[in-house]
C-alpha cells in the first residue's frame, strides 16, 4: 500500500506546476478516498439491505425499529449480493481491458453465473433479468441478444463502475452506461436507469463540496430524456422533494424493484442528506421494498461524493470484501485521467 500511494503521488505531481505539489496529493487522496467510497458504499448499502428486502416499511420498523447495523440473517451479517456482485464484475471487465466492451462485459458476466451454477461462488439474491440474460451469454447468445425486455433496476444497480472509469467523458459516459444496461435489459427505463446512475457517481466524482440539489435532480433528469420520459420526469420532479421526509419521498418514487421505483428512491435517500452517507444510506434500507439495491444504488452515489473516509468504521470492517473493494477502485482510479500524467515543460 505504501508502494502504491508513492507511485500515485509521483504520478499527479507531473500534473502541475512547479510548486503545487501538496495541492497534487491532496487532490489525488481526495479522489482515490471517492473512487473507494463508491465501491464501498455500494456494498455497504447492500448489505444493510439484504436482510429485510422484500419487507414492508412497517414491517421493517415493527421488527427492527430502523435498521442501522448488520443484521445476521439471510446470507449472513455484512454479506452482498448481487447488486454488489454484478458491480464488481463489472469493474473487473473494464480493468482487464483497461476500458469498457460490451462483448467481454457479457463474457464476464457469462462467467458469473456459471460460477455460480457450479458451486464456485454464489450468485446471491439474482434477479431473474440478469440471471437469464448471463445464462444465455454463457450458452454462446451474442451480447446483442441477451438482454431481456426486463424493466428491473438489475442494471442501474451495477452500473457504478462505469461513472467512475468515464466521469470526465460524457460521451463515452452515455454510451457505455446505455451499452452495460443492454446486456440483460432491454426495457427503456432499466436503461434510462442505469444512465442515471452512472452519471449520478461521475457528478459525485467531480464534486467540490457545493451541490445545488435541485440542479442535480434536473441535470440526472436531463441526461436521461431521450431514453425513457418516465424515468427522466420522476427524477426531475425529485426537486419538489428533496427537504421530504422519507416516507413523503418514497411513497413519490416507490421502492419496488423495477427502475423506475428504485433508482428515484436511491436518487430521493441521497438527495435528502447528500453529505451525510449514512443518513442516506439508513433511509435507503429502512423504505421497503428492493431495501438492497435500494442501498447499494444510494450508497455508490453518497460514496461517490463523500468518500470512503465519510463512511461509519463499523460499516467498512463489517462489510464483505472491502479490502477486494479498494483494490478494485484502485485500479479503477489508474485507468482516469486524475492519474495519467500530463506534459510539463522543460522550461
Amino acid at each position: 500500500m505504501i508502494e502504491a500511494f508513492r507511485v500515485l503521488y509521483f504520478a499527479t505531481i507531473r500534473t502541475l506546476p512547479p510548486g503545487t505539489e501538496t495541492k497534487a496529493v491532496e487532490l489525488a487522496a481526495t479522489l482515490l478516498d471517492k473512487f473507494k467510497g463508491t465501491l464501498i458504499g455500494c456494498a455497504v448499502g447492500n448489505a444493510l439491505g439484504m436482510p429485510v428486502e422484500g419487507l414492508g416499511r412497517d414491517d421493517i420498523a415493527r421488527k427492527y425499529g430502523s435498521v442501522t447495523d448488520f443484521i445476521d440473517e439471510r446470507f449472513g451479517a455484512g454479506r452482498v449480493t448481487d447488486d454488489t456482485q454484478m458491480t464488481v464484475t463489472l469493474a473487473q471487465s473494464i480493468i482487464e481491458l483497461g476500458k469498457f466492451d460490451k462483448g467481454h462485459a457479457g463474457f464476464k458476466f457469462g462467467r458469473w453465473i456459471d460460477a455460480s451454477d457450479r458451486g464456485v461462488k454464489e450468485a446471491r439474491g439474482a434477479g431473474e433479468a440478469c440471471e437469464t440474460a448471463s445464462r444465455r451469454l454463457f450458452e454462446g447468445v451474442s451480447h446483442d441478444e441477451s438482454g431481456l425486455t426486463s424493466a428491473g433496476c438489475g442494471a442501474a444497480m451495477r452500473a457504478a463502475p462505469i461513472g467512475l472509469r468515464y466521469y470526465a467523458d460524457r460521451v463515452s459516459l452515455y454510451r457505455c452506461s446505455v451499452d452495460q444496461a443492454l446486456i440483460t435489459h432491454t426495457d427503456p427505463g432499466a436503461v434510462a436507469g442505469s444512465a442515471a446512475m452512472a452519471f449520478a457517481v461521475a457528478a459525485g466524482i467531480g464534486d467540490g463540496g457545493d451541490l445545488d440539489r435541485s440542479r442535480l435532480a434536473a441535470a440526472v433528469g436531463a441526461y436521461v430524456s431521450r431514453i425513457d420520459s418516465a424515468m427522466s420526469s420522476k427524477i426531475a420532479g425529485l426537486a419538489d422533494y428533496l427537504d421530504a421526509s422519507p416516507e413523503e419521498g418514497f411513497a413519490y418514487t416507490g421502492t419496488g424493484c423495477v427502475a423506475v421505483e428504485t433508482v428515484p428512491g436511491a436518487l430521493f435517500a441521497f438527495l435528502r442528506s447528500p453529505y451525510d452517507i449514512e443518513e442516506t444510506i439508513v433511509a435507503a434500507v429502512n423504505a421497503g421494498g428492493d431495501t438492497d439495491s435500494l442501498g447499494a444504488m444510494a450508497g455508490a452515489v453518497a460514496g461517490a461524493f463523500n468518500g470512503a473516509s465519510a463512511i461509519p468504521e463499523r460499516w467498512k470492517n463489517g462489510v464483505e470484501g472491502r479490502d477486494y473493494l479498494e483494490s478494485i477502485a484502485y485500479r479503477l482510479y489508474t485507468l482516469t485521467p486524475a492519474w495519467k500524467p500530463r506534459s510539463r515543460p522543460l522550461v
